[in-house]
């Protein structure tokens, strides 16, 4: 979050919520505090995160009640319990916060909440009125930094002191370009390095509001920048200076992907007004998640990918142990010699034993073996599953970010199940009372038969046996990992259109979808079976029947006909 966006939040809290009693904290993940202050008519939560990668400070909605029980969470529940927040301090462009509480109104500052929100620097501090702190997000060791340590118990001490320049309103061109021009760099590095408050993202700002020859100038190196374009960016730096002194701040949104707090809706033909904390809560909510999904479909591609490679391991092995075991004749034929020759010593016996034994040993490990070939085999193949299903899901965008999350957490605990895989988990919190789990995708053919796509081993499970009924049929990509579809044609009869959207949406979502045609198994619901011991949406069939479907037609009807997914 860049110092502009902090004091944009802080103008507005300071308007606010000033005075207002605290009432509670909670810790959702390890790097985020939520904080309640009751006013005299309104609550307000804020959300403030010392993650290295998103620190923030957010007013945001009325959230879940998740992570009461953590320790910091308790310290400050109990520390602060009937204080009132009665000051919000920030010095023009340092990124240190100080909430000031006060037993009322009126009275001494006695705690201190303190956020320092510097990239991976970022931390919270709870301190008493002698600045002793009583408690820390992050503890710091002498061996972890050399400028000061942080520990509880011991007086906090701020961070270095920014050496920079200050932005300022009355600084001519000449001297903001002099400052600028000592090393010469790109105008993005130059503005960064060399003044205090400047971000990337207020580079990218200044870049789209000024009017330029050139629509990339911050990449730029200074030197080769012509004084007009320069004076562009100059005005505006003025102007962001100005609103930023001045706390005239309004949100808007800019290049569909960022947002800005100073900008003006003419300046950039903002046409729909949004309240500045909303805007801002709503675009975090929105990348946080994106970055949850990212990270989930990364973690849940290494675990697959390691166990893949687990198995195969574990089948190489399996074949060297059937190749030797086929020497079983050969210790037979041996032993057969020894006890055929005419002179036979007592040794010779009991050599000639070993060795049938070793014979019949390797002969009967032999089923054995091919029977752990078979399970690796299958562990090989389901996990080519879920790579398919993986694929599915982020080549379809149809659902919000919170149930795609919601998806991936339910296929990586389908995988971690079935494998008896360990992960590292952060610590757990109490589950919402509201969660609900993902659902089938869902489509109607134009003679208004229902459709169901599993995305999961779970729901996969559900369509082909909870959800099914008899009369309906049962679709799967032949010889090739993909999703189960069900054509509900127990209502009424299903035409050759029917099954033939039905055979694409089957072979759209398997793992031969860049193929032009493919092979889909068409089955009756009577007809299937679960394997026994076989994973969630593990099936056996009979009678079936091969009809071609055509992943392309299945993509454009899915992206006409999908408005919603459950």
């Amino acid at each position: 979050m860049d110092i502009t966006s902090i004091k944009s939040v802080l103008h507005y809290l300071t308007k606010n919520i000033l005075p207002s009693k605290f009432e509670t904290a909670q810790q959702p993940d390890p790097n985020t505090i939520q904080l309640c202050f009751r006013g005299i008519d309104s609550q307000t939560w804020l959300e403030v995160s010392w993650n290295g990668e998103s620190p923030r400070i957010l007013k945001i909605n009325k959230p879940e009640k998740i992570g009461r029980e953590s320790t910091l969470s308790k310290q400050i529940r109990y520390g602060l319990k009937y204080m009132a927040l009665i000051s919000i301090d920030q010095d023009d462009f340092e990124r240190v916060i100080k909430f000031g509480f006060a037993k009322k109104p009126g009275d001494e500052i006695s705690k201190y909440l303190i956020f320092e929100l510097m990239g991976k620097h970022s931390n919270i501090f709870y301190l008493d009125n002698k600045h002793k702190i009583i408690a820390v997000g992050k503890q710091i060791k002498s061996s972890q930094s050399s400028f000061r340590t942080i520990s509880t118990g011991s007086i906090y001490s701020g961070p270095p002191v920014n050496y920079k320049k200050q932005p300022r309103e009355d600084e001519s061109f000449q001297s903001w370009k002099d400052s600028i021009s000592i090393v010469p760099e790109s105008l993005k590095y130059c503005l960064i390095n060399t003044y205090q408050g400047v971000s990337p993202i207020l580079t990218k700002q200044l870049e789209v509001v000024s009017k330029t020859c050139n629509s990339e100038i911050m990449e730029k190196n200074i030197d080769f920048i012509v004084d007009s374009d320069l004076k562009e960016i100059f005005k505006n730096w003025k102007i962001w200076i100005n609103r930023f002194k001045n706390n005239n701040f309004n949100f808007s949104i800019f290049n569909k992907d960022f947002y800005c707090v100073w900008f003006f809706d003419k300046e950039i033909n903002c046409e729909k007004k949004i309240d500045l904390c909303t805007g801002i809560e709503n675009y975090y909510d929105n990348h946080l998640k994106q970055k949850k999904l990212e990270l989930l479909v990364k973690k849940i591609e290494g675990i697959i990918f390691k166990q893949i490679n687990i198995e195969k391991k574990n089948l190489n092995i399996q074949y060297d142990l059937l190749t030797k075991s086929e020497d079983y004749e050969l210790y037979k034929e041996k032993a057969d010699d020894i006890f055929s020759s005419n002179e036979i010593k007592k040794r010779d016996i009991i050599k000639g034993q070993k060795l049938y034994k070793k014979s019949k040993k390797l002969k009967r490990s032999r089923e054995l073996i091919k029977e752990r070939l078979s399970i690796y085999k299958t562990n090989i193949e389901r996990l080519d599953e879920f790579t398919t299903l993986l694929e599915n899901l982020n080549s379809l965008n149809h659902e919000k970010l919170f149930m795609r999350i919601k998806l991936l957490e339910e296929i990586m605990e389908e995988i971690c199940n079935e494998f008896n895989i360990n992960i590292k988990r952060q610590r757990e919190v109490k589950k919402s009372t509201s969660e609900i789990e993902s659902s089938p995708i869902q489509v109607y053919t134009p003679r208004g038969l229902k459709l169901q796509v599993g995305r999961n081993m779970r729901q996969n499970d559900l369509i082909s046996f909870k959800f099914s009924k008899k009369g309906d049929l049962w679709f799967h990509a032949q010889e090739a990992p993909g999703s189960h579809v069900v054509l509900k044609s127990s209502s009424q009869e299903a035409s050759e259109q029917d099954l033939q959207i039905a055979a694409d949406l089957a072979a759209l979502f398997s793992k031969a979808k860049r193929n032009i045609k493919v092979p889909i198994n068409l089955v009756k619901i009577k007809d299937l079976q679960k394997i026994k011991k076989g994973g969630p949406g593990c099936v056996s069939f009979k009678n079936g029947e091969i009809i071609w479907g055509n992943p392309t037609r299945g993509e454009d009807y899915i992206k006409k006909n999908l408005k919603t997914v459950i």
